[in-house]
């Protein structure tokens, strides 16, 4: 009985290891997780979130001055460089709406990419949204 318990010891805790890992490793491929949260499984292959670029087309004056004087749409960029998705898109337009005379505002999240074999940066397109005003 010893044995067997000691055998299930040995095996249990490196197969949970690998399902945590395998978990983190399908969000990020397949729900935009980025690789710096869920367990941090290459967290060094990309650069750290907080240098994604939120960019909102349409706007009167600059993001970062609105920013400064709404600490709901700064606190709303802070979790969409962290986690982009659609709904959190689709909040920060809400929110910058106020402050734009166009009917529509357009939100993009960008990730920086280094290239370092051929000494290039860029960046992608990570999730964007367009949004009309009622």
């Amino acid at each position: 009985m010893a044995k067997k318990n000691g055998f299930l010891l040995k095996y249990s805790v490196p197969l949970v290891a690998l399902l945590i890992i395998a978990v983190q490793l399908f969000m990020v491929s397949e729900h935009n997780l980025t690789r710096w949260k869920g367990g941090g499984f290459g967290m060094y292959s990309e650069m750290h979130f907080n240098f994604n670029e939120v960019i909102v087309n349409n706007l009167d004056m600059q993001l970062d001055s609105i920013k400064k004087s709404d600490t709901d749409i700064a606190n709303k960029v802070r979790t969409l460089k962290r986690i982009p998705n659609t709904a959190n898109l689709k909040e920060l337009a809400q929110l910058i709406a106020s402050h734009s005379l166009d009917s529509t505002i357009t939100v993009q999240v960008w990730r920086p990419l280094l290239d370092t074999k051929k000494a290039r940066y860029s960046r992608e397109l990570i999730n964007e949204f367009h949004y009309v005003k009622p």
